[in-house]
């Protein structure tokens, strides 16, 4: 070997070191995420057996929201609600109570989405008898007062009923939608 040539060697045998730790630090960093933001879809927030209850101005109950578990998640600030339960109690008007195996709610409480054995009940009012929707889905727009389902619906009071593919309810308007093979039978109440 020629005085040049071995000159070399520390400088190839550290340029060797170089890359192989490059390659190992490569290898022990966590995966970089797709843009997530560093957020991944994990829950920042885990509540057991939720009993939550907003109040009116008046200091009288407006509705209570309980669930078996809510889980909230920071990267699309949504959270999801298993075995949830709603019930709005307004003074003068009948109890709304609404039932399903899960639940999600949008960040800002605009949008809530029932699913699974969805059941809403109102009451018994002025000599009606109670009413009871069933669905696989229901949408429902708290401050706007309406509901939507894509999925079969079926409407029951007494022994009167409807069945129909979809449904829209607006309570402002005063609107009940029913489309897609809409079928039913009413029977006076006597």
């Amino acid at each position: 070997m020629s005085p040049a040539s071995t000159a070399w060697w520390p400088l190839i045998l550290a340029g060797l070191l170089a890359a192989l730790a490059l390659w190992l630090n490569q290898l022990t960093r966590p995966p970089i995420g797709d843009g997530d933001g560093g957020f991944g879809h994990d829950p920042d927030l885990v509540v057991e057996n939720l009993v939550a209850t907003a109040f009116d101005s008046q200091g009288h109950p407006r509705y209570t929201l309980s669930a078996a578990r809510m889980v909230h998640y920071t990267d699309d600030d949504t959270t999801t609600l298993e075995v949830p339960r709603f019930e709005q109690q307004v003074p003068g008007a009948p109890a709304i109570r609404a039932a399903a195996r899960r639940g999600l709610v949008s960040s800002n409480g605009d949008h809530v989405h029932l699913l699974d054995a969805v059941s809403m009940t109102r009451a018994a009012h002025r000599g009606m008898p109670e009413l009871v929707l069933t669905t696989d889905y229901l949408h429902v727009t708290p401050e706007a007062e309406s509901m939507r389902t894509d999925k079969p619906v079926r409407l029951r009071q007494g022994t009167s009923w409807l069945a129909a593919e979809s449904l829209y309810f607006d309570a402002k308007a005063r609107i009940l939608d029913l489309k897609g093979g809409v079928e039913g039978s009413y029977e006076i109440q006597r």
